[in-house]
């Protein structure tokens, strides 16, 4: 008898987790919340993490978030990404290592082998962020702009297409 209840109760706490599952991806689907596809994906709905491997794409918005792998937090509204990450929206693109947007700061940060492309502007450094709401990308370390070598911190402002500082 023991035996069937703990059965019983696994079986109810995997069928509940599914519906929670379901039910949190439905409601944030439905508020234009992050879209995730990959080649292999977990699920945890306890902490609303996606744990995405190979061939990942995110789509947050406007902006879309393509790379090798990612966790997605559906409540916090976090991506961590890792390999080969471009980061796009709009006419801007990053193309770096690594990237961590925290959608509750409107901001993504990206480090290693980091690119940045807005029409004929190309900028390259060692880490950068780029917030929605001021919509200024910064550049750290080794930044390099259009081919010329730049010393300290570069602020670009995309909407108005100049350099802040």
């Amino acid at each position: 008898m023991i035996r069937s209840r703990s059965r019983w109760k696994a079986v109810r706490r995997s069928s509940a987790a599914s519906s929670l599952s379901r039910t949190a991806c439905e409601l944030l689907a439905a508020q234009g919340e992050p879209q995730v596809t990959s080649d292999k994906q977990t699920f945890n709905p306890f902490t609303g993490v996606y744990d995405l491997q190979g061939n990942v794409h995110v789509e947050i918005g406007d902006r879309i978030i393509t790379g090798d792998a990612a966790q997605v937090s559906m409540y916090k509204l976090e991506v961590h990404g890792q390999g080969n990450i471009t980061l796009r929206e709009g006419d801007i693109t990053f193309d770096c290592d690594t990237v961590d947007v925290y959608g509750k700061e409107k901001t993504a940060y990206v480090a290693g082998n980091m690119n940045f492309t807005q029409g004929d502007m190309i900028i390259s450094a060692d880490t950068g962020s780029f917030n929605w709401s001021t919509k200024n990308a910064v550049f750290n370390g080794n930044v390099i702009v259009n081919g010329e070598p730049k010393n300290g911190e570069v602020i670009y402002n995309v909407r108005e297409k100049v350099f802040v500082n």
